[in-house]
Formats: structure tokens, sequence, C-alpha cells
């Protein structure tokens, strides 16, 4: 009973095998045309979308180009205005100086002499009053509306308030002298970040084109992915055929052990033959076969041997 039970279960193992493999042999050469649409639209999508990134990349390098000339401009000028400021700051330190030494300096010394000279003027005067006051001299009497002496004065005077008036341009050339120093620095240091971001942009471009490279190696691999994907997804599909052949094969010597437990089919059993009867022996068969049993006697047993 257990080896029919067991031979049941073999045939039942065999069977669904059987209906496994064919059905594996239909369902790969069944998805086999689908599978290969969708591989070809999905390298398709995937070309599509490394061509529209390699064609970004261009433009972002072209861009970074023209970004990296106008750059250039913008440091040239940069340092071009920068020169022009270092230039000034010499210029306005000597115009500061010489409003704080020179001029007033060659004020006080007019000053000076302007005092000097009203001593004489004063001399002069009262020569020339004297001289216009001798009778019957034909010259009018020495009487100007201003004294020289007070010409003089109002002169020395009105030199007094140029010193201040230097001394407040001097602070404010002093200050221009500063913030001319100052913006001479910032202008360095801006032409130095403009380098630097060029720079940057040089690298970023490198980088970029480390990326193309990339990306055109991608390419190139999936064209010749694409040119032998219908290749591969056929020997693929062939593969598993074999091997869900192989398979059934293998159920089918399941599937005839199984029978063989179950008996199937009965085998019925051989008739025997009856002997033929002793008036169908010839007498020569009965000499021969009494020959044959007297050498038989005759031989020793085999433990005598």
């Amino acid at each position: 009973m257990a080896r029919k039970i067991i031979g049941i279960a073999f045939i039942v193992a065999a069977i669904f095998g059987l209906i496994f493999s064919l059905a594996g042999i239909v369902l790969v050469w069944g998805v086999k045309a689908p599978l290969t649409e969708s591989m070809f639209n999905s390298i398709e999508l995937i070309d599509t979308t490394l061509e529209t990134t390699s064609s970004a990349l261009e433009v972002v390098d072209n861009t970074l180009t023209n970004t990296l000339t106008d750059l250039g401009t913008l440091e040239s000028t940069i340092q071009t205005a920068g020169k022009g400021v270092d230039d000034s700051v010499p210029m306005v330190e000597s115009i500061s100086g010489l409003f704080s030494d020179n001029i007033p300096q060659a004020i006080e010394a007019t000053q000076t002499a302007l005092t000097s000279l009203q001593s004489a003027a004063a001399t002069l005067e009262s020569t020339l009053q004297l001289i216009t006051a001798i009778p019957f001299l034909p010259i009018e009497d020495y009487a100007p509306d201003v004294p020289f002496t007070t010409a003089l004065d109002d002169v020395s005077q009105s030199l007094d308030a140029i010193p201040e008036s230097l001394g407040v341009m001097e602070d404010t050339l002093d200050t221009t002298q500063v913030n001319l120093s100052s913006l001479s620095a910032q202008m360095n240091a801006m032409a130095g970040n403009v380098s630097e971001l060029s720079s940057s942009i040089n690298e970023i471009q490198l980088v970029l084109g480390q990326y193309q490279d990339v990306i055109s190696i991608l390419q190139a691999r999936l064209d010749a992915f694409r040119t032998n994907l219908s290749t591969i997804i056929t020997v693929t599909a062939w593969v598993f055929t074999i091997i869900f052949i192989w398979l059934g094969i293998a159920q089918l010597g399941l599937l005839t052990q199984g029978l063989e437990r179950v008996d199937w089919p009965r085998s019925e059993p051989l008739e025997e033959v009856p002997p033929p009867p002793e008036s169908d022996i010839k007498e020569d068969q009965v000499e021969e076969i009494d020959h044959e049993v007297s050498l038989d006697e005759d031989l020793p047993p085999q433990s005598e041997l």
C-alpha cells in the first residue's frame, strides 16, 4: 500500500513538473516580444535623457566660457581703476602737503614782507607829502583816497584767513587720501576675488568636461547594448527553454518510477507450456538425453573438486 502511495505521489509531482515546464516554455516565448519592446523603449528613454543632459552641459559650458570672458574684462577694468586710484594717492598727498606747509609758509613770508613794506611805504608817503607841499612846484598834493600803508595793511590782513581755509582743505584732502587708499585696497581685493572666481569657473569647466566624457562613454555602451539586445534576449530565452525541457525530461523519469510503483500497466503471468508427450520424442533425442545424464552422473561433485 505504501508503495502505491509513493508511486501516486511521484506521478502527481511529475505531472505538476511537466505542467510547470510547459508553462515556463510558453511564458518565456510569450514575454520575449513585449520584453524586447520594453527594453528598447527604456534604452531610447535613457539615450534621450543622456543626449539632453549632454546638451545642457554644453550650454552651461558655453555660458561659463562667456562668463570667464566678462570676468576677465571686469578684472582688467578693476585693476586699471585701482592703479589710477593708487596713482592719485601720492598726488593728493602732495597737494595736502602743499596746503599744509608750502602755501602757509609763503603767506606768512608775504605778510612779513608786507609788514616791512609798510614801514618803507610810510617813509615814502611822508617824503611824497613833503615834496608835494613845496610851493611853486607843478605837482599836485599827495593825498590818495587810501594810503599806501593802509592798502598794504589791508592786503596783509586779508591773507590772515587763507591759512585757515587751507587747513580745512588739508583736512579734506587727508580724508580723501585715506578714502582713496581704502578704495584702492578694496579694488585690489575685488580684483583678487574676481580672479579666484575665474579659477573656480575653470575648475567647474574641467568637471563638466569629465561629465561629458562619462556621458559619451555611456552613450557608446548603450548603443552597443541596443545593437545586441535582440540576440541577448533570444539566447536567454533559448537557455531557459533548454532548462525547462531538461526539467520536463526529468519529470518523465519520475513519472515512469511512479507508474512502476503502482504496477501500471499490470504484467500478466506467463502461461506454463506443457511438456511434449513422450510419444513425440524421437529415439535419437532420448538417446542423446540419456547420454548427457550419464555424463553428468560420472562427474565428481563440485565439493570434491
